[in-house]
């Protein structure tokens, strides 16, 4: 199901936090895995979708730290201020629109509008992509 889909029922209401999920493992930085939404009590999840899939959202709880013995584990932290996310908290989404990858392409991802700032997120090559704006142009993304 397209992003803008799983999140029509969110628009208009007030992003109450992120949490962040992040693969930690010594010597290397952190990677990130995945991110939640909450917005009046509701959590989102974003995902990186099954091989040839488009970005995974889903009505989810939020997640927890999980230890992988020799691959590290993983973290999940409210959203620092260098996160994307952590600039919309706070404010209202006002719109959702699907991304796409390149002319006519497979839906990647979701730019969430909110009232003073964009989120951009993107399932590109297998990895979960962030920014706040427009993702970067290496990342090859469109709207519709």
């Amino acid at each position: 199901m397209l992003p803008s889909h799983v999140l029509a029922s969110a628009v208009g209401l007030r992003l109450d936090r992120a949490d962040v999920q992040w693969h930690v493992s010594p010597g290397q930085d952190d990677s990130l895995m995945r991110f939640w939404l909450t917005f009046a009590g509701v959590s989102y999840g974003f995902h990186v979708g099954a091989e040839d899939e488009i970005l995974d959202v889903i009505v989810e709880e939020c997640g927890t730290d999980a230890d992988m013995g020799v691959y590290g584990r993983l973290e999940v932290r409210a959203a620092a201020p260098r996160d994307p996310a952590s600039a919309a908290v706070g404010q209202r989404l006002v719109a959702v629109h699907d991304l796409y990858a390149g002319y006519l392409g497979k839906p990647i991802g979701a730019r969430l509008s909110f009232e003073h700032v964009d989120l951009s997120v993107a399932d590109w090559e297998d990895e979960l992509h962030w920014a706040a704006g427009d993702l970067p142009p290496a990342v090859g993304v469109r709207q519709r």
